[in-house]
């Protein structure tokens, strides 16, 4: 990882204060091992982050009905919960197994139990607060690679999109769901309390495309996402990524989105 420079990677501020330690992942995606040192993000930064970016992100879909299906709980120690019209889907300690509580309307509830299918549709302006959130969770994992340097001018771009919100509108985010839930199983075994499986929870990989463009990928259980570190479009990893895998990101772009009949 990069020595601390005591310089804030969004920001630029040199004054800091630099006290707080920073996840590059959050804590509430099962995050609690991998973290920057102070230096690198003062803290009205990582405050800002937290409460204006990382919580809205997270308390909507599929981060909050995931995390709820996982029973991850949140930095402060509280387990999450998703709630819906008419319904709300609270962990049950078991990992994909969920209890569906209803009131007033039940209608809705038993739709959910029934089809086994919940369709969210975001908040608005959803798309820009996910790419302002993958901006900072991608500057902040270029710290923990040896070839690049977040601190250069060719992420001055993505800086000040995830931090000041600007051209946010205009940056791309590809999302895509693996098909096969079964293959985050990792490993099972048993003890005296019988039989426990570990599942992959999240995954990342930085790759930089023939155009220099250094790209994002992060998993989060089977939702797949992608977005661009060094400028907005993402037309030439989304053809690369749809032409070798068997499932399909979709751009928050329409012109990728593929043609019906």
């Amino acid at each position: 990882m990069h020595s601390p420079r005591f310089e804030c990677l969004f920001c630029r501020s040199t004054t800091g204060p630099f006290d707080r330690v920073e996840h590059p992942i959050p804590e509430s995606l099962g995050n609690d091992d991998l973290i920057l040192d102070p230096g690198f993000v003062c803290d009205p930064c990582n405050q800002y982050f937290g409460s204006k970016v990382e919580s809205k992100v997270l308390a909507s879909p599929p981060f909050n009905v995931e995390r709820t299906a996982f029973a991850i709980p949140t930095k402060k120690g509280r387990l999450p919960r998703y709630d819906g019209d008419g319904f709300s889907l609270l962990p049950t300690g078991y990992t994909n197994r969920l209890l569906v509580v209803g009131y007033g309307d039940l209608s809705k509830g038993y739709r959910v139990l029934d089809s086994n299918l919940l369709v969210v549709d975001p908040p608005p302006g959803y798309g820009e607060l996910l790419a302002r959130f993958f901006l900072k969770v991608g500057l902040e994992l270029l710290l923990f690679s040896e070839e690049m340097d977040p601190y250069s001018k060719e992420f001055d771009l993505a800086r000040r999109c995830s931090r000041f919100g600007i051209r946010a509108h205009e940056w791309d985010v590809a999302s895509g769901a693996y098909p096969q839930r079964g293959h985050l199983k990792v490993s099972t075994r048993t003890d005296e309390l019988g039989e426990l499986e570990t599942h992959q929870i999240y995954q990342w990989d930085m790759g930089v495309m023939a155009s220099g463009d250094v790209v994002l990928s992060f998993a989060f259980t089977q939702h797949v996402f992608a977005c661009n570190i060094t400028r907005p479009p993402l037309d030439e990893y989304l053809l690369g990524f749809n032409a070798r895998n068997v499932f399909t990101l979709h751009s928050r772009w329409p012109r990728w989105r593929p043609k019906q009949g």
